[in-house]
């Protein structure tokens, strides 16, 4: 989830250097995608717009921002831990504020393995360090870490 005001051109290049990164097909989400159809793609909520997972289908809206965020990540997390709930995982990276923090709270208390980047490898260690400090993350780890434990718990997701 980016908070960032993004432009059509920032859009572009981040979702290239994401796919470069990952080896993966990077995309902004749409309404209404079944998540079944989307293993192994990285898709991003698109600007001012919250991602959330209802019926196991992707949506979006304009919903009221939490945080002074929307895209709003607790938006996201809370819709995962209903949804899905023990078959879940939720990693909450470097960012400002506190967006995520009881989203992942919700995650973890439905049984998601959730993780938290650890202070160290942040660039800000604001949101992570939230879902830290209310027992949100099991796991506090730097992100190769973090993406070897999802290796590890999802092996066949997360291969390339």
């Amino acid at each position: 989830m980016q908070h960032i005001a993004a432009s059509e051109q920032f859009a572009v290049a981040f979702s290239d250097w994401l796919a470069g990164q990952t080896g993966r097909n990077v995309r902004y989400a749409t309404d209404g995608l079944p998540l079944r159809t989307l293993t192994g793609q990285v898709l991003l909520a698109p600007p001012d717009r919250h991602l959330f997972v209802r019926d196991q289908v992707l949506r979006l809206s304009d919903g009221p921002p939490r945080h002074s965020c929307r895209p709003s990540v607790d938006v996201l997390f809370e819709s995962i831990a209903a949804e899905y709930g023990p078959l879940a995982a939720g990693c909450l990276l470097t960012g400002m504020g506190r967006d995520g923090a009881a989203g992942l709270l919700q995650m973890r208390n439905r049984g998601a393995t959730t993780f938290a980047q650890d202070e160290h490898s942040c660039t800000v260690y604001g949101m992570p360090r939230e879902a830290a400090l209310i027992g949100a993350a099991v796991h506090v780890l730097p992100p190769g870490r973090i993406a070897q434990r999802l290796a590890e718990l999802h092996p066949a997701v997360t291969r390339r």
